[in-house]
Order: structure tokens, then C-alpha cells, then sequence
């Protein structure tokens, strides 16, 4: 019994991750936060939330806000690069999962690969649900729209 808790628990808890950073303006005043957190994500999750947390810090900048300096400097220090694939195909979470056994990608550049897509994924399908509640898009538009988002997210 004790060991189907213990199993239990350590499933419940690989591929979770989660983190915040704080932003500060010149003077050293708290401006805003930044946090990311992924379940289930059993690969490079760290890098992901890392990831996350970074183009969190990106946008804030982008949209004005006053961001000197954040609580962990190393999250911007990071290169968030991955290669292309080697097809020359656009990645999602299949070819990802495939380029990372044969070590076309590391692990890190797995989880950058899955925050990418991921992060991509929710913005157009945000999008396409805005555009079906004005009413500028029908139910097959939204329905085709949302199949081909969630076909470059997944793969086939």
C-alpha cells in the first residue's frame, strides 16, 4: 500500500513546475510580477517555465512598462534559442517529442520549443474566439480556424 502511495505521488508531481519574478523600475520599486507554472509536462518543464517568465518580462517592456531589473537576472540571461528542424518543417509537440530522443534537441530546447508553441497556441485561439463572439468569423470558420491551430500545436 505504502508503495502505491509513494508511486502515486511522484506521477502527481514529474512535469510540474513553476516560478514568478518580480519587476523593478531604476529605483528598486516593485512594478509588476511575472509567473508561469505547467503540469504534466514531463520534459523540460524548467526550461519552459523559464521561457515563459522571460517573454512575460519581454511584453512587459514592450507595452511600456518601467522594468530595470527583475529578481532573477539569470531568466534574461539565458539563450532561448533551438534550432530549426532539420526538415526544414515548422516544430510542433510531435516533431519536438521526436527531435528530442535521437538528441536533435536538447532538453532544454524541447521545453523552449513546447512554451513556444504553447504560448502561440493560446494567443490565436484567444483570438479566434474573440472573432467568433463579435460575430465576425461563422461556426465552420471558427471550427477550421481552431483545427488548424491545434494541428500546428500538436502535429498531426
Amino acid at each position: 500500500m505504502k508503495l502505491i502511495v509513494i508511486l502515486s505521488l511522484i506521477l502527481l508531481t514529474m512535469g510540474c513546475a513553476s516560478g514568478q519574478l518580480d519587476l523593478y523600475n531604476v529605483k528598486g520599486e516593485k512594478v509588476g510580477e511575472c509567473t508561469a507554472g505547467y503540469n504534466w509536462h514531463p520534459i523540460g518543464v524548467n526550461a519552459s517555465v523559464d521561457w515563459l517568465l522571460h517573454y512575460c518580462v519581454e511584453l512587459a517592456k514592450n507595452a511600456g512598462e518601467e522594468v530595470h531589473s527583475v529578481s532573477d537576472e539569470s531568466i534574461l540571461k539565458k539563450d532561448y534559442s533551438y534550432p530549426s528542424h532539420p526538415s526544414g518543417s515548422d516544430w510542433n509537440k510531435q516533431l519536438a517529442w521526436r527531435g528530442f530522443w535521437p538528441d536533435i534537441i536538447t532538453k532544454e530546447q524541447y521545453g523552449y520549443i513546447v512554451a513556444y508553441l504553447e504560448n502561440v497556441f493560446f494567443l490565436e485561439t484567444l483570438e479566434i474566439q474573440e472573432q467568433f463572439d463579435k460575430g465576425d468569423i461563422s461556426q465552420s470558420e471558427y471550427d477550421d480556424l481552431i483545427a488548424k491551430a491545434e494541428y500546428a500545436f500538436h502535429g498531426s
